[in-house]
């Protein structure tokens, strides 16, 4: 749907308005902060007619208007301009990554401490998959009886520590060995490459040590290779600070999806179109505990190939342009200094 250029100027006045104050704009407000010449009788009339086309409502007979859903998605598709960040706000984010990009999960932590302080949202942020890095180092550690830690470090620095059950006791020795024989196969090998074939081609293995390896690698496959990447999240809190969340059962039901792994890691990576920041508007969100929210998104890569992906969750009254030159500024960053931590 159209707008002509006058309705259009309301409309971006209204909602900008709204944004700022979460107070129903009136036509007087309007006449002061329009500038286009015309009386409050002609803007209430305008007003009106962007009612009837579903942009506004009034919620009480003596107040002013507020938009709609489908006034944000206009506004997000028509109206918004994507800005580039003031240069003293880019200096700080480059300066900032410069002092976390030796390990990345501090590098993903800051990505949502950084998102969380510029546009006083809740910021969620989806780290890499394991699967996505060569192996480094694993270590078996004897613990007691049959039980024994297994450590898995990549090249980049993730670590994950699984905790097996084996059919059958294993010493100091015996887990040097096995950290010793894993170590000479997967040095450098992608776990997601990773097969059970190998086992049987090592001579100098015993069958009862065979026996073992063939029972940790089912464990370091699912541990690795099902597990869901790691969500850091940060300023739940933050929406505290807006009206529309006084309801305290609606920040319970946020808590709750960020709390699912898989849940808000399918919201994060749902892409819309091959555009490079994605929102969702209220009503737009799959998801029934998001419809009082909205959800923007993008994601950073290595070499083309997606590695995971972020964003910010607010009210539908989000500063949407704002928000979205943040992501945007904060994603060529992340691809930058993700690039700089896989590849040295």
């Amino acid at each position: 749907m159209e707008l002509n250029a006058r309705k259009k100027k309301i409309l971006e006045v209204i909602i900008r308005d709204y944004i700022s104050t979460a107070e129903p704009v009136g036509s007087r407000t309007l006449s002061k902060r329009c500038n286009l010449g015309i009386s409050p009788a002609t803007i209430r009339n305008e007003m009106a007619d962007l009612e009837d086309l579903g942009f506004l409502v009034q919620p009480h007979t003596s107040s002013g208007r507020i938009p709609t859903q489908q006034a944000y998605r206009y506004y997000v598709d028509e109206i918004m301009e994507v800005k580039k960040l003031e240069k003293i706000i880019r200096t700080d984010i480059h300066r900032g990554f410069l002092n976390y990009t030796s390990e990345m999960g501090n590098t993903m932590d800051h990505t949502a401490k950084v998102l969380s302080q510029l546009t006083n949202y809740t910021a969620v942020v989806l780290a890499p998959r394991v699967t996505n890095f060569n192996c480094k180092h694993i270590q078996i550690v004897s613990l007691i009886k049959n039980r024994v830690l297994m450590i898995v470090v990549t090249q980049e620095g993730m670590a994950k520590n699984i905790e097996i059950t084996l059919g059958q006791q294993v010493d100091s020795m015996l887990a040097l060995k096995l950290t010793n024989v894993l170590n000479s196969f997967l040095k450098n090998t992608f776990l997601r490459d990773m097969s059970s074939e190998f086992i049987d081609q090592i001579q100098e293995l015993t069958a009862e040590e065979t026996h073992l390896i063939h029972e940790i690698l089912p464990h370091l496959k699912k541990a690795l290779l099902e597990d869901a990447s790691e969500i850091h999240s940060m300023g739940l809190t933050n929406l505290f600070n807006y009206p529309e969340f006084s309801d305290i059962e609606k920040i319970k039901r946020l808590v709750n999806i960020v709390q699912e792994k898989q849940v808000l890691s399918d919201i994060l990576t749902t892409k819309d179109g091959n555009r490079v920041i994605h929102i969702k508007i209220g009503s737009e969100n799959d998801n029934e505990s998001l419809k009082d929210f909205s959800i923007i998104t993008s994601t950073y890569e290595l070499d083309g190939e997606t590695m995971g992906a972020f964003g910010v969750i607010g009210p539908t009254r989000m500063n949407y342009d704002n928000v979205s030159s943040v992501l945007n500024y904060i994603r060529n960053e992340l691809n930058l200094h993700i690039s700089n931590l896989l590849m040295k």
